[in-house]
């Protein structure tokens, strides 16, 4: 029987695996991710349907090096369910900030190759900055 084709990437779908990945604490592996996505979306990916969209793979990397890198935290968690709930909010939003960082350097990197190039050709920063032309949309006939 032929298994059937999960749906392809949209972008909120991207997002939950984004949103997975920054929350994700403990050993991190592609089958582990694919399992949460699974959970959270109903839809069985491939490792490689997620390394084809940059942000997904380069987010997968992020948080290996990140987890990587971490040390267990020796000290106490606080005793309030809404303090402990506030302070994974924070973190997750500190993974999201430096992914997105992150993120933000691979496009400037991109930025510079590509204005390094268009001065190779030839096109002038003025070109460059040349507004777009408006779209011409004849108001003059109402459809009725």
């Amino acid at each position: 029987m032929k298994k059937s084709r999960a749906p392809d990437l949209t972008d909120e779908r991207i997002a939950i695996v984004l949103d997975t990945l920054d929350g994700w604490e403990g050993k991190l592996t592609w089958d582990l991710l694919l399992d949460a996505v699974h959970a959270s979306t109903g839809y069985r990916y491939s490792r490689f349907t997620f390394a084809e969209y940059p942000e997904i793979a380069n987010a997968f990397s992020f948080k290996k090096d990140r987890l990587r890198g971490t040390l267990p935290h020796e000290h106490g968690e606080p005793r309030d369910e809404r303090v402990r709930a506030a302070l994974a909010q924070v973190a997750r939003y500190k993974e999201k900030a430096d992914r997105l960082g992150a993120e933000n350097q691979l496009l400037l990197e991109q930025f510079v190759t590509w204005a390094t190039n268009a001065e190779r050709k030839g096109v002038t920063l003025d070109m460059l900055n040349t507004p777009l032309p408006k779209p011409h949309r004849d108001r003059s006939k109402r459809e009725e």
